[in-house]
């Protein structure tokens, strides 16, 4: 992963995600993540998982960290939806499309990925797989000629509406349980569990004045990390980070899975909908655009 604003990224997430798209991953029971290794000088490489959870809405409705891979997944999964079918436009008008960033699974800050941060840290995250080309689709020519500005607007236009498909079955009741997450963060217990993460960060030798502070410093000790000790400061900081926020997490995510209850309860209609048709939608997806839902694990 290139040094980019990795902390912020992560800050920004879950806004992110819920406006563009919005066997198991190890430790997705909802239980406490495992305590995390002691940071080595060397990157340890993460995987994807392709196994669904038992209940696809832990897909949709996240409690956790380690259930929010799968969300990860799901985000990533319709945008390359989006890029596949835009990219079967062009390659049926001949044109070539202009190349884009490439796709990344990023986790919410809402839902800190405490297992995942401390056995990697913030700067090495899963890589997406690419998609295996349709045969017919290798079989083709490369594209002669670039696309006018309309012929890749109605392209990108297609791609959209493909993934809006996959989306629509889970979108409105995920924007709906992510509005209801946020007001986790403010109870009184979580708040007050927060307060005490500068003091534990100071004990691991990272003087801040809270956690925005904290992602802040990941940011300038990440970008001016010589590259033989990249791999060091970032497992360091993100093992402090996963240690320090455990006791927080002890405190927020019972509040969440009891909220996830009530939600559950209180859109029942829809979760059935959800249930039934979430899976099916996406096997078509795959099955049509040669894709493959894949989700971080450590």
């Amino acid at each position: 992963m290139n040094r980019i604003s990795l902390a912020r990224t992560t800050v920004a997430a879950a806004a992110a995600l819920l406006t563009a798209a919005c066997g198991t991953a190890a430790g997705s029971s909802g239980e406490g993540p495992p305590a995390p290794p002691a940071p080595t000088t060397a990157a340890v490489p993460a995987r994807v998982t392709h196994a669904l959870p038992a209940d696809p809405v832990r897909m949709v409705l996240p409690v956790t960290g380690a259930e929010s891979r799968w969300t990860q997944g799901l985000d990533v999964f319709g945008q390359q939806v989006a890029r596949t079918a835009a990219a079967d436009c062009a390659r049926a008008d001949g044109i070539g499309l202009t190349e884009q960033v490439p796709l990344a699974f990023i986790s919410y800050a809402e839902l800190p990925d405490l297992g995942f941060l401390a056995r990697h840290g913030f700067g090495h995250g899963t890589e997406v797989p690419p998609p295996t080309p349709a045969p017919t689709s290798a079989a083709r020519p490369a594209p002669a000629r670039s696309g006018g500005p309309a012929q890749i607007r109605r392209c990108r236009a297609e791609g959209e509406a493909a993934a809006e498909a996959v989306r629509k079955v889970y979108l409105p009741v995920q924007r709906a349980w992510f509005g209801e997450l946020s007001a986790t963060r403010r109870a009184p217990a979580a708040a007050r569990a927060l307060r005490v993460l500068p003091d534990c960060l100071a004990d691991q030798g990272y003087r801040v004045r809270d956690e925005e502070a904290f992602f802040a410093l990941v940011d300038s000790r990440l970008m001016n990390a010589p590259a033989a000790d990249y791999a060091r400061v970032d497992r360091a900081l993100g093992s402090a980070y996963a240690t320090c926020m455990r006791p927080v997490e002890t405190v927020r995510e019972p509040m969440r899975l009891e909220l996830r209850e009530r939600f559950l309860a209180d859109h029942a209609e829809e979760i059935r909908e959800l249930r039934a048709a979430l899976v099916p939608a996406l096997r078509r997806a795959e099955k049509a655009y040669g894709l493959r839902l894949a989700f971080p694990t450590p």
